[in-house]
């Protein structure tokens, strides 16, 4: 899906779709949500940080997406500061497979804006034992990897607009990032106006911070030139099956 063609961000960061286009009301993440995992306890309010629009597609397409058990779905995160840290999502890690050691994957793609993904991968006592930071820009494609927990920042000045495609009957594990007020690192705006991050200190021990850009990335499917996640499914949904 295409800003622009299928839909259009409002100034609010809201999205209106075109009228073949199924989109449920975005469940929205407000401030008040975060609070377990800021970089700073501050007051807590209804400001609005992301809207999550879960199940978009095309009418025509409805078919496909139930008969396979995968989703599409479309956030918005807006731009700009709490404190000092910047906007991101709450963040979560998926559940096992069944009769797996693995969790489920997930696959993401900016659709407008950038990105911070921020992917953390924990031992069993909740400790962090690997984090990475991948820089995305328009078009690029995140793989989150089984075992692996995640985080959203928008960095920018505009509001953020990513999809992604993920199994659809699972719920998300949001107590590990809650349980340590976040993940091992925090992304703010520095003294110099610059992007730093800080180390989490309710983890015990300490783990460096890795930094890779999107397309560095393995990629598990092969994407065509220009052609993004909804248009790759809807063409061979079958591929998508190590999402499963």
């Amino acid at each position: 899906m295409e800003l622009g063609n299928a839909f259009e961000v409002h100034s609010d960061g809201q999205l209106s779709f075109s009228d073949n286009i199924y989109a449920p009301t975005p469940a929205v993440r407000h401030l008040k949500d975060a609070g377990e995992v800021l970089y700073k306890p501050i007051p807590l309010s209804d400001r609005p940080l992301y809207y999550m629009y879960r199940g978009v597609h095309y009418r025509e397409d409805r078919s496909l997406f139930l008969d396979n058990d995968i989703r599409y779905d479309i956030t918005v995160i807006l731009p700009g500061l709490i404190s000092h840290e910047y906007i991101k999502t709450v963040g979560h890690f998926h559940p096992l497979k069944p009769q797996s050691s693995e969790t489920y994957p997930e696959y993401y793609e900016v659709l407008c804006g950038e990105a911070l993904y921020i992917l953390q991968k924990n031992n069993r006592a909740g400790e962090v034992e690997e984090i990475i930071t991948v820089e995305a820009k328009e078009g690029d494609k995140v793989f989150i990897p089984p075992n692996y927990g995640h985080i959203t920042v928008n960095p920018g000045e505009n509001p953020l607009v990513m999809a992604n495609l993920i199994e659809s009957n699972f719920s998300s594990i949001y107590q590990p990032f809650t349980d340590k007020r976040g993940a091992a690192y925090y992304c703010i705006k520095g003294e110099n106006g610059k992007r730093e991050f800080v180390k989490n200190e309710n983890y015990r021990n300490s783990i460096g911070l890795k930094f890779m850009a999107a397309p560095s990335l393995d990629q598990p499917i092969k994407f065509e030139p220009g052609q993004g996640l909804y248009g790759t499914f809807v063409q061979n949904p079958k591929i998508f099956d190590i999402l499963k």
